[in-house]
């Protein structure tokens, strides 16, 4: 028996949606910054989160096991763990992974909802802008100063406090970038239904 033609094609696929249409997908910045935010970014802070908890397990393990403590660990794990915290927050906000008030929001109209994101964006770039400056304001301050840690990591506590500036420009590129997807008439909040402004 031969076959048809018509059953020898391949069924249409359908067409791919609008970047913007895709949920989850976040355009607001350029793709090399979202290679950097995925690849880079993510996994230090993914490592940072890592040592911390080995960190902790060590000393558990130590005061358990040996009756012993050790002063640096307490330290140490809330150096890692502020780190971490500080360079995926923004990662984290960018792709919309944190609980959201968002009942009343979704039943705002077009042009509120698109109102209170361009008062996000704002209101959020000006704490980040906030936290830049007061960041590099105590790094220097720390860093003219000497002082260390006060565990016997003794470790420069400029260096430690560098995540505050640092934190506080990824933390805005996480608005500049909703800023953008604005720009573009593209809400970064949409609704749950999916609804596209």
């Amino acid at each position: 028996m031969q076959r048809t033609d018509a059953m020898d094609a391949a069924p249409p696929r359908p067409a791919p949606a609008p970047a913007a249409a895709v949920p989850g997908r976040r355009d607001g910045l350029p793709r090399w910054w979202a290679f950097i935010e995925n690849h880079i970014i993510l996994n230090v802070a993914t490592i940072l989160m890592v040592g911390a908890i080995g960190v902790m397990f060590y000393e558990a393990s130590s005061r358990s096991l040996l009756s012993e403590s050790h002063w640096w660990a307490e330290e140490l794990v809330r150096f890692l763990v502020v780190w971490s915290v500080l360079l995926a927050i923004g990662v984290g906000t960018r792709h919309g992974h944190f609980i959201r008030m968002d009942l009343l929001y979704d039943m705002l109209p077009r042009r509120a909802r698109m109102a209170l994101a361009w008062l996000n964006c704002v209101i959020g770039l000006f704490f980040c802008g906030l936290l830049v400056v007061a960041g590099v304001q105590e790094v220097s301050h720390l860093h003219h100063i000497g002082m260390l840690t006060d565990s016997n990591l003794d470790l420069p506590l400029w260096l430690v406090r560098l995540i505050l500036p640092l934190g506080g420009v990824l933390y805005g590129l996480a608005f500049l970038g909703n800023a953008v997807m604005l720009l573009r008439g593209v809400d970064p909040d949409q609704p749950a239904g999916g609804e596209q402004l």
